[in-house]
């Protein structure tokens, strides 16, 4: 999509004949709010789909162009049917009303080879901060190489892409106010901030047992202090560092980051807070 995006100076998208996204070029801020939607939800919307349609690109042979509709905030382009052995697979999509059509003729045949028809495996969705910028990739994909401070969520399911664009935004967010966080972080390397961002702490703690739970808790309380702890819980250290290895490899946290700590210790507080009775 890059390649063809670059050559034609224009943005470029490729949608199945479900209306699923399936690949785009790297979109910033400026693109039309039709796309971006699709983008994020990793569907056209109805609306923007019969609006399509009311033109005759599936029935067409070459290009269509379709009109701007600034009710639905889509800007004029250029869509082109995608054929794989004479059965319609999807469209590819270019911004604009001037569009070399011989450039994208020769990039046809690939784009339509190249649409998974049904396809339904999980998405990543990249954000660039500043400036703003929203990608989608697969989860073994490599990461595209985007300026400035970068978000990556969790993979989700193409129908919760929208969930996965809210985790992106919030890394790169994040990233950009947390000189602590690396420029390019994932969600899940935001430790505490995903549980103030509505994270789940039971989901932090799995694996732990209620030993292994209450250890932890006394551990962390006392401020790390391994001899309070071991005093406290009626333990030899020995046994003590035995539960906290066992700690730190169920969690997949190191106990030494002051970072992790932070995340267990108020995972902790807020399962305690979930058993409180409401008046």
């Amino acid at each position: 999509m890059d390649e063809l995006s670059r050559a034609l100076g224009r943005g470029v998208s490729v949608d199945d004949v479900s209306g699923r996204v399936v690949g785009h070029s790297a979109q910033t801020d400026e693109v039309d709010p039709a796309r971006v939607r699709a983008i994020l939800s990793r569907r056209v919307p109805p609306e923007v789909a019969a609006w399509q349609d009311r033109h005759g690109v599936a029935e067409a042979a070459g290009p269509v162009r379709v009109p701007a509709n600034a009710e639905l905030g889509f800007a004029e382009r250029v869509g082109f049917p995608l054929r794989r052995g004479g059965a319609l697979v999807g469209f590819l999509w270019v911004l604009g009303a001037e569009v070399d059509v011989g450039v994208v003729a020769g990039y046809l045949p690939a784009v339509a080879a190249a649409v998974r028809v049904g396809d339904s495996s999980p998405v990543r969705v990249v954000v660039g901060w500043e400036p703003r910028v929203v990608r989608t990739v697969e989860p073994g994909a490599p990461l595209p190489a985007l300026p400035g401070h970068v978000g990556v969520s969790e993979p989700h399911p193409p129908e919760r892409a929208g969930a996965a664009y809210q985790q992106a935004l919030a890394a790169a967010e994040l990233s950009a106010l947390d000189p602590g966080l690396p420029r390019v972080v994932r969600w899940s390397e935001l430790g505490a901030y995903r549980l103030l961002l509505g994270g789940s702490a039971r989901e932090v703690l799995a694996g732990l047992s209620p030993t292994l739970l209450s250890t932890l808790e006394a551990y962390l309380d006392s401020g790390c202090d391994a001899r309070a702890t071991a005093a406290a819980l009626h333990l030899h250290r020995t046994s003590l560092y035995y539960r906290l290895g066992r700690i730190a490899e169920a969690t997949g946290r190191d106990l030494a980051d002051g970072r992790a700590r932070l995340e267990l210790h108020l995972a902790l507080k807020m399962v305690r807070l979930g058993r409180r009775r409401q008046p």
